[in-house]
């Protein structure tokens, strides 16, 4: 009798109709929604025009307790349904694999999430809801590596406990994470694309992914790599992360790529691709990523060429260079008339070294493609001068000095937002009066997540708190938004950004420094759907 009660009871919940059930499904907590789309296949296919709408869903904590604060986060990201599709989990280095641990407990292994420590987080406090931008400060050994200190106002960044987890829902689109393995400092490169390549053929029929977020180990020459992403993909896909974050990750798929090598390899790199699905429901609008560079760097000073490469290690190339089309040769004196430094470490010092390469359209036409690649500049030792190592750089290379500059960060930080702004007015933002100028048969654009990569020494160091996330809190105060500091700072562009267009036009640019990197992800529904 009771069996018979309550195949009755869902039969009754069944006879509500298909918008009552939508109703009371739509406020179920994350979890119960879950369980009720496994309840029946009618309820499956309720459940599915509950969730059809794009969302990105963060939260930031820095409680002591690394338990309490992935239970926090983990609360709040999931106190409104969504369906994870990605998760990206940033966190104070000590705690990368404990975190692992804890997330992978709650999330599974099936969806690809990204571990990474870098030197700050960006997000909304999982408790408060308010913005925060908590930083630590960054210092160089002698070989010019860097290490973290967590010296902040903050009590829970003294004690080394700060989480922010991002999870990413996208109808339309599939979502994957692919692996670079290196094996006795030899990075598989050329492995890495065709990877790449062949999970976006088999994923979703395209030769490209729409976009990525790349993440770089520090060892990485992620110059190189940049290079050939930046050639060899399609110029529509979108290209944003961080250069030298520690990381992990895991999922099955990757896991199962993993296994096929045979020799010990380390993961020093990983991408996670975001995919047209070729099986995409009926109903369901697009997805589109849009990414903004706010440069702080200028160039400075004369051409030099370089005439020597004297010695060399992972972390630095000491060099020797002289003006170009001149016998003057670059001294101490004259870097340090041009940033005032003698022997010791700078944050806002850099060469950009232009590097040629021959791209070949068909059988017969060969252009020449330049990319400009900029090296921190550590100093002078005797007559070397003392810059990051990485890209091969060459004898007779040329380059230009560069220097950060408040005037350039301001200035670019005001395009942003500009451009956000214009972006705004296109979207459904609830203002009758833009309401009026959009044609009255147009789809209504809504930008529902960011993503910002932003430069270690933005924020707390320029006296300024929150000022590479500006743009973004301007324009979309109530979209999430989430991020992380970093020294390197990708997205896929050209010099442009620094005002320096040379008689062949601008170069190639992937990989910057003083700046700050956007994400915006934006729907617009299906006239279908509407």
């Amino acid at each position: 009798m009771a069996r018979k009660e309550g195949k009755m009871n869902v039969s009754s919940i069944d006879a509500l109709g298909d918008d009552l059930l939508r109703n009371v499904l739509s406020r179920l907590p994350s979890s119960s929604f879950a369980f009720a789309a496994c309840v029946s296949r009618y309820w499956n296919h309720v459940c599915d025009t509950v969730l059809c709408t794009p969302k990105l869903s963060s939260a930031l904590s820095s409680n002591p307790s690394l338990q309490e604060a992935v239970e926090e986060v983990f609360n709040k990201v999931f106190a409104e349904l969504i369906r994870p599709h990605f998760a990206i989990v940033t966190v104070t280095s000590p705690d990368l694999e404990e975190a692992r641990q804890l997330i992978t407990k709650k999330l599974g292994s099936t969806i690809p999430i990204i571990y990474t420590a870098p030197t700050g987080l960006i997000g909304r406090d999982a408790v408060t809801n308010e913005f925060k931008e908590l930083q630590w400060q960054v210092y160089f050994d002698r070989n010019y590596s860097y290490s973290v200190s967590f010296d902040d106002d903050d009590s829970a960044v003294r004690q080394r406990r700060v989480i922010c987890l991002t999870v990413g829902f996208l109808p339309g689109l599939k979502v994957a994470a692919v692996p670079l393995f290196q094996s006795k400092m030899v990075p598989f490169v050329d492995e890495f694309l065709e990877d790449i390549s062949e999970c976006v053929t088999s994923v979703s029929g395209c030769k490209a992914p729409i976009g990525m977020i790349l993440f770089t180990d520090e060892s990485m020459d992620s110059d190189n790599l940049l290079r050939k992403m930046d050639y060899s993909m399609s110029p529509e896909t979108v290209i944003v992360g961080d250069r030298c974050g520690e990381f992990l990750c895991g999922n099955d798929s990757m896991n199962k790529r993993s296994k096929r090598k045979r020799q010990p390899l380390f993961m020093v790199a990983v991408a996670l691709l975001f995919m047209q699905d070729p099986n995409k429901p009926p109903g369901i609008g697009d997805i589109k990523l849009h990414a903004a560079l706010s440069a702080g760097l200028v160039p400075v000073g004369h051409k030099y060429e370089v005439t020597s490469v004297n010695e060399s290690s992972v972390y630095w190339t000491k060099l020797t260079a002289r003006r170009e089309n001149s016998d003057q040769n670059l001294d101490e004196q004259t870097v340090r008339n041009i940033f005032g430094i003698g022997n010791r470490l700078l944050f806002d010092a850099y060469i950009g070294i232009v590097k040629k390469r021959k791209d070949i359209a068909g059988f017969e036409e060969v252009n020449w493609l330049s990319s400009q690649i900029f090296h921190a500049v550590h100093g002078v030792d005797k007559e070397d001068l003392v810059v990051d190592s990485g890209a091969d750089i060459e004898t007779g290379d040329c380059f230009r000095f560069f220097k950060a500059d408040s005037h350039m960060t301001s200035s670019s930080l005001r395009q942003v937002s500009d451009k956000f702004r214009d972006l705004k007015i296109s979207c459904d933002v609830g203002n009758s009066d833009r309401q009026r100028i959009r044609p009255a048969n147009s789809e209504k654009m809504t930008i529902f997540g960011g993503i910002i990569f932003s430069c270690t020494r933005r924020g707390k160091p320029l006296g300024k708190a929150k000022l590479g996330s500006s743009p973004f809190l301007e324009n979309f105060p109530d979209v999430p938004l989430a991020g992380s500091f970093c020294i390197g700072e990708i997205c896929r562009g050209d010099s442009s950004s620094y005002g320096q267009l040379s008689e062949e036009g601008s170069h190639r640019c992937c990989l910057h420094y003083n700046s700050s990197v956007y994400l915006l992800m934006s729907y617009t529904p299906s006239s279908q759907g509407s």
